[in-house]
């Protein structure tokens, strides 16, 4: 029997209770994709009709590994890359940060993030935690179904594409000094897209870091204090795949607010999670 890995352990059950927050965006045939690439689309195979009230019915679906809100694997960039089924599930949960630079991109369609806002975080805030997901929220998510404000163009071109982006010197730092897990955004890459280059993507996937993208509700993250899940389906030999992004903000964050009303509550039984760890062990010793 295989055990539990511990670090996955550490991390459920550091997360006793908390709000969920949804991070994604629906999915579905009208979903913005990057011009040329193919859209969902679901055909029906067939329906068993049991009786007047119960049916059964089964399809089949496609849709482009890179659309909508995604993860990226790291065979997205590289042709020895790890894949998506052989991403371990650690890797896809973190303790979030959120830096909020919608002020600036509400300004600057292809403004950067540069060192000094995430060294102004750290000082407001604290230094990010080693192993983090951050999310950067550019307020983006708010145009993700208008295609001309979310891309600032009218061509097929990707090449034309305007969107706010992290600087190369961010993705840098965050990865030297801060070694984080994943970087996500509420933009369709942390890249820029007009420029014909992306250190982020290079960096990040050529060393088994995640990308996230298309991110919903980015701003309703509170700057620190909660967890980032955005685990993908192991879809064998895939370089992305959409996924259900969410957050659970520790209890112990700020008051609920009245748009947060329809929100769920999760609790998770600690006491549960350490007689699996004691089991796994007893395995092992066995």
């Amino acid at each position: 029997m295989r055990s539990w890995h511990p670090s996955l352990l550490l991390i459920l059950m550091s997360t006793v209770s908390g709000r969920i927050i949804d991070l994604s965006h629906k999915h579905g045939p009208t979903t913005f994709m990057v011009p040329g690439f193919e859209h969902y689309n679901r055909t029906l195979v067939k329906t068993l009709i049991f009786n007047k009230d119960v049916a059964v019915e089964t399809a089949v679906y496609s849709s482009n590994e890179h659309g909508g809100t995604h993860m990226d694997a790291p065979l997205h960039f590289y042709k020895v890359g790890m894949t998506l089924d052989n991403i371990p599930l650690e890797n896809t949960i973190a303790e979030g940060v959120m830096i909020d630079v919608s002020d600036e991109a509400s300004k600057n369609i292809e403004y950067k993030v540069p060192l000094s806002k995430i060294h102004a975080w750290e000082k407001q805030n604290g230094e990010i935690p080693q192993k983090a997901a951050v999310i950067f929220n550019f307020g983006w998510h708010k145009k993700f179904h208008n295609k001309f404000e979310y891309i600032n163009t009218v061509t097929d071109d990707w090449r034309q594409i305007k969107i706010p982006s992290v600087s190369e010197e961010v993705g840098n730092f965050l990865y030297d000094s801060r070694d984080i897990k994943i970087i996500g955004v509420d933009t369709m890459s942390p890249d820029p897209m007009n420029t014909g280059s992306a250190p982020i993507h290079i960096k990040y996937l050529a060393n088994n870091k995640l990308i996230v993208e298309n991110l919903n509700a980015t701003d309703s993250l509170p700057p620190r204090g909660f967890r980032f899940h955005a685990a993908p389906v192991k879809y064998v030999g895939a370089s992305g795949a959409q996924i259900r992004a969410y957050a659970i903000v520790h209890e112990n964050q700020e008051p609920r607010t009245k748009n947060q009303e329809n929100r769920s509550w999760i609790i998770l039984p600690t006491w549960c999670l350490v007689i699996i760890l004691l089991f796994s062990h007893l395995v092992i010793l066995l």
